[in-house]
């Protein structure tokens, strides 16, 4: 009995083929959609952190406008602030650059003084 001279199957081998570009396809795909996952991961992570930030404040926020609900914030940021006074107080304003003698010239002044008076 003679061999057969192997001939390859042309429809097996374009199958083959076929198949292993889809399975390399869909594997490419899988690791592409993995990248994503992850990146799309840290940016929710980002974007709720931001929230949390946003919130913070927001709560401080909420805290600031009920302090200024107490009429005596208002007032002592009024008067201190703003110098509002009540009908009929009297206010005394002090210059800030007016400075303290210091003690040199306390005892310059008084010798000043003494020898005026008594000539």
């Amino acid at each position: 009995m003679a061999k057969k001279k192997w001939r390859p199957n042309v429809k097996q081998f374009f199958l083959t083929l076929v198949l292993v570009a889809i399975m390399s396809w869909s594997i490419l795909n899988i690791f592409a959609t993995q990248k994503e996952v992850r990146k799309l991961n840290k940016e929710l992570q980002r974007i709720t952190l931001s929230i949390s930030n946003v919130q913070d404040k927001q709560k401080e926020i909420y805290q600031e406008i009920e302090k200024w609900k107490d009429p005596e914030i208002i007032e002592a940021v009024a008067r201190k602030e703003l110098g509002f006074v009540r009908p009929g107080e009297t206010t005394y304003m002090f210059s800030e650059s007016v400075q303290p003698a210091n003690e040199t010239e306390v005892t310059e002044r008084k010798g000043a003084s003494r020898e005026g008076i008594g000539n």
